[in-house]
């Protein structure tokens, strides 16, 4: 019998969905038509992908291993509004720094549960 799937693997699985699908509900259609925030449309669905691949790994592989990535994905997004120059959109910041944060907030809980720590389950 397959053992079910964690829920911190879902809510990475539907953090990526977001990071994909983001530019679309947050920006206008005229300002991705005009390129306006072409980098940072490119940088959320860049990272969501990465994040999806993530979420489908298999979860029997060292803890570090499954961990590090996520989480340097989290700092890169959290730091990403600065680094890239994003282009003074408030709402493209916020969004950066939000899922940079559930995304290392997500780290936290998977070490918790693996170390058997009281955590959300």
């Amino acid at each position: 019998m397959r053992k079910p799937i964690p829920p911190h693997k879902w809510l990475l699985a539907a953090m990526g969905i977001w990071l994909v699908l983001s530019p679309f509900v947050l920006f206008r259609e005229e300002t991705l038509l005009q390129g306006m925030a072409e980098l940072e449309a490119i940088a959320f669905m860049a990272t969501g992908i990465v994040v999806l691949v993530m979420s489908g790994a298999d979860g029997r592989s060292h803890l570090l291993a499954r961990v590090a990535p996520v989480s340097a994905l989290g700092f890169l997004l959290t730091a990403a509004p600065t680094s890239l120059n994003f282009t003074g959109n408030i709402v493209a910041t916020a969004n950066a720094w939000l899922t940079g944060s559930a995304l290392i907030a997500l780290v936290v809980w998977e070490v918790m549960a693996s170390r058997g720590l009281p955590a959300i389950s």
